[in-house]
């Protein structure tokens, strides 16, 4: 026989799984409720989205002319917008290789062919 406790286990286990249930239909319907409400609003700025994609209303007609002149117009806004280093410095400033206090110091390694090793191998010597 069930006791009183089996039968309240019971009702508590469905009403779990019930508040469980109502509350994944309540997360999608308020989802759903968020997504048609954006839609609307994109709709009156003139966006149409569907499961296809999103169209875009607008007022104006553009010719063949009109499009050729909008992108020539677009191409000669990047060219000037380039550089191409007209009389500016370099990007990245040359390096000198020198010696540092250390080993000039040092007495060792000054001769010329010590230094001409040294830009060769790039080694200390």
């Amino acid at each position: 026989m069930s006791t009183w406790f089996d039968v309240f286990a019971l009702v508590a286990t469905i009403a779990v799984f019930g508040a469980v249930a109502y509350g994944a239909v309540y997360a999608i319907n308020s989802i759903n409720e968020g997504v048609n409400s954006t839609k609307e609003n994109l709709k009156s700025k003139g966006y149409h989205v569907s499961s296809s994609g999103v169209s875009v209303k607008t007022q104006k007609r553009f010719n063949k002319e009109d499009e050729i002149d909008a992108a020539q117009r677009g191409i000669i806004n990047v060219m000037s917008a380039a550089s191409f280093r007209k009389g500016e410095e370099p990007v990245a400033p040359q390096m000198t290789k020198s010696l540092s206090n250390s080993s000039s110091k040092s007495g060792k390694g000054n001769s010329t062919e010590d230094k001409k090793k040294r830009k060769v191998f790039g080694s200390k010597s």
